[in-house]
Parts: C-alpha cells; structure tokens; sequence
C-alpha cells in the first residue's frame, strides 16, 4: 500500500477547530493593546478571507476563527508583525498609566516581563499577570506568575492555577522595586525549569517540590 506523504506541521499557534478543516490562530496584542493600524488589517484579513468571526478570548487576546486549511499561511503572511508568533503572553491591567486605583506602572512592568518569559524555553503551558493594585485586576494570585503592585513596590507570586484544580500562588517576596522583581522571577524560572517534571505545571510543581524548596533555592545565593 502506497504510504500517504506526511501531514504539513502547522505554523506556532495555529489551532485545529473542532470543525474539520478549520483553524484558529491568536494575532500578537502585547499588553492587550491593538492600534488602529493593526485593526484595519485584521478587519482587511477577515474581509478578503470571508472569514466568519473574531473573538475576545477570557485571556485579553483576539482570535481569528474559521480559517480554511489551505489559507493559513496566507493569513499569517497578510497579517504582517502581529502574525509573528508569541509563545508566552502576559495579562495586565492598565495600572497607574490610567487607573485611579493603580499603585504601580503594570503596563511597563508587564512589557518587560513579557520580553524576559519569550527568551525561556519554558517547561511547559505558563501563563502570567501583572497588576497594578490588589484587586488584581489581571488574576495574578491564580496565574503560574503573578505581579501585584502595592505602595512599597511589587509582590510576587509563583504556583497560581485557575483550571479544576484552583489554587492560589504562594508570595515568593513583597515590596520589591523593579530591579529586584526580575532577579527573583529568574531564579524562580531556573529552579522550576531545572527540577519540574514533563508537563508539569507551577502549581503541581511548588505542591510537590514544596514552597520552601524554592525560597532555598531563590534567596540562598
């Protein structure tokens, strides 16, 4: 029997839908910003495709749906910058840039922390939030990485999952400037990468490794 030739790999963050023959793919909205540039070309692509929706995912992202198998690359290409692939996105809320509540600039800290988590080859699905005060706006008590700006400076938290098995992230370290923000997170992403087990998520991770297993490992040195 003659051997089918081998699928063609799907480009980074194109999804199969549940429709046969139908994909999904998320566009680039660092920081959940779209310009009006950037939305005029969606809307061009979406026209010219004859595609039949755009949704606002819970994760401060858009998703073109119901793209043919045979289009995709085209709608990638079209899509220009905001087609590139992003393999980690980190939620924020606008913060102290326009909230009267904000405490800290969650919008700048975010950029930088997004930037920081798409140079790690990460173990696994990780998903972070930064917010600007403690109503936390961006859900970072229940992200595998979270930011809480406080007046003193920042929170960080590690371990946080929404999914069936709800869990709230441990506090690594409170009142910190930027600075110190970023060595913590570092230290914690080593560790983690380091002893994790495939697939295995923060949450999983810091119940079975322990909280002080990594405050050793992250504040020893």
């Amino acid at each position: 029997m003659e051997k089918l030739p081998p699928k063609k790999a799907l480009p980074k963050g194109v999804l199969a839908q549940r429709e046969n023959g139908l994909y999904s793919f998320s566009p680039r909205t660092p920081l959940g910003q779209i310009s009006a540039e950037y939305l005029n070309i969606i809307n061009t692509v979406v026209q010219e495709y004859n595609l039949p929706s755009v949704r606002l995912t819970a994760g401060q992202k858009l998703k073109i749906q119901g793209i043919p198998e045979g289009c995709v690359d085209e709608v990638i290409e079209r899509l220009g910058p905001i087609g590139e692939f992003s393999k980690c996105y980190v939620q924020t809320c606008p913060g102290k840039t326009t909230c009267r509540l904000g405490m800290q600039d969650s919008m700048s800290m975010a950029d930088k922390l997004e930037k920081l988590l798409n140079t790690i080859e990460l173990p696994w699905k990780f998903k972070a939030g930064v917010s600007g005060c403690s109503m936390s706006c961006s859900e970072s008590y229940v992200r595998d990485l979270g930011l809480v700006g406080k007046k003193k400076g920042w929170t960080i938290l590690f371990g946080g999952n929404a999914g069936k098995r709800v869990r709230i992230g441990d506090i690594l370290i409170e009142d910190v400037g930027e600075e110190r923000a970023f060595e913590v997170i570092c230290k914690t992403l080593d560790f983690y990468c380091e002893k994790t087990k495939k697939r295995e998520r923060t949450a999983r991770f810091v119940e079975r490794v322990g909280l002080e297993a990594i405050r050793d490992a992250v504040f020893s040195s």
